[in-house]
């Protein structure tokens, strides 16, 4: 399992005075970022944008010192500053949709989906009342006065476990609502908010597996139509594929092939096996759905793969699998490593043993890990 990485939260700028007061140096110091990467970010993404003085001296808000702050955080926790740059942007269009109605208690991050779920304000000669009915997470923010006590809190926040539009069971469920309205703009920003902050290996298994599992149970029980499946199902198909041809593996080294059994529909797992293949700098060639037999034995015999990996899911393919694995078998020359696994494998163990091949189980990260030290262990005896 990927460590998962702690999220960044809403720096909250509208509590901070937009009066340009700072001069550059003054932001350098109560910030630690230096003059130069300021005017990069300013001139790069247009999000810095300090006032003049009479002097043509950049003069900076405290907003504009609490957003560079921020940024710098994101960095230091790993994050490319086009990804933090990103991140905030997505986050500044959540909390402009999440704006409380007048007398609503003014909540940031997970609190501001909890204010869209309620009808009415809470009423105002109550307070207390109201405040009994909120989570110890949940309670309204009081404004803050000063960056220090901004700072303070952005400590204390990060000790908290509210959740935020990037969090994975909530962004889950927002995904489904959106696959239900069939809105595939609402489901693309949620997945490229998830992808400038978690490892792909994360959002695989955290995010897109359950999201479909929970699709694929809502239409078992009626409460979602084939219809909504397959354009979850073509939407994560389409920002796999996407991101599997802009990644760039590497150009030498042995070779593995993946994709589904004969008559095998369902790619998901083969796509993001693929993928993280890749994103492990291996050398992979990715072949989709339903596999023709004659067409890869061809494809085997003109590439000397090391590995071929084939996923099935439906039980209705079995046959094909088996046959696929026994002419694998009867190679006399480049015979791959042949690796097989899937869903339909936690029903139908007892044919495990039959197939001619390697049957791997477990998480994403895991299986890479047990491939790689198959191509390394290939290597090592082909030479």
């Amino acid at each position: 399992m990927v460590e998962q990485e702690r999220p960044m939260v809403w720096p909250a700028l509208e509590h901070y005075s937009d009066t340009p007061i700072f001069n550059t140096k003054a932001v350098v110091q109560k910030t630690g970022v230096p003059a130069p990467t300021l005017r990069a970010w300013e001139r790069r993404y247009q999000l810095l944008t300090p006032q003049r003085a009479n002097n043509a001296y950049r003069l900076y808000s405290e907003r504009d010192i609490a957003l560079i702050c921020w940024l710098k955080e994101c960095i230091d926790a790993g994050m490319s500053i086009s990804h933090a740059i990103a991140l905030f942007r997505h986050l500044n269009e959540e909390q402009k949709q999440a704006e409380p109605a007048p007398g609503m208690p003014l909540l940031l991050d997970g609190q501001a989906t909890l204010a869209r779920t309620l009808t009415k304000p809470a009423p105002l000669r109550k307070p207390a009342a109201r405040a009994l009915q909120l989570k110890e997470t949940e309670r309204p923010v009081e404004p803050l006065s000063s960056l220090q006590e901004w700072q303070n809190a952005r400590a204390a926040s990060l000790q908290t476990s509210y959740p935020a539009i990037y969090d994975m069971q909530l962004v889950k469920l927002r995904l489904i609502e959106a696959f239900e309205a069939y809105n595939e703009p609402a489901a693309a920003m949620l997945m490229a908010s998830m992808l400038a902050v978690y490892p792909l290996e994360q959002i695989c298994t955290e995010l897109i597996t359950p999201t479909m599992w929970q699709i694929g149970e809502m239409w078992e029980q009626g409460q979602a139509s084939a219809s909504v499946e397959h354009f979850a199902s073509s939407f994560f198909r389409g920002h796999l594929n996407s991101l599997f041809q802009v990644m760039s593996g590497a150009a030498e080294g042995p070779l593995t092939i993946v994709g589904c059994a004969p008559g095998e529909s369902h790619e998901l797992g083969a796509l993001m096996l693929a993928l993280c293949l890749r994103r492990s700098n291996l050398r992979v060639i990715y072949l989709g759905q339903s596999l023709e037999t004659a067409g890869l034995l061809q494809a085997i015999h003109r590439l000397s793969p090391a590995l071929v990996c084939v996923s099935l899911t439906m039980p209705t393919y079995l046959p094909e699998l088996l046959h696929l694995g026994r002419q694998i078998q009867r190679l006399a020359h480049s015979r791959p490593i042949f690796v097989f696994g899937g869903q339909v494998f936690q029903q139908y163990a007892s044919i495990i043993p039959q197939i001619p091949g390697i049957y791997l189980d477990g998480g994403l990260k895991e299986i890479v890990s047990r491939l790689r030290y198959m191509l390394y262990d290939h290597s090592v005896h082909k030479n």
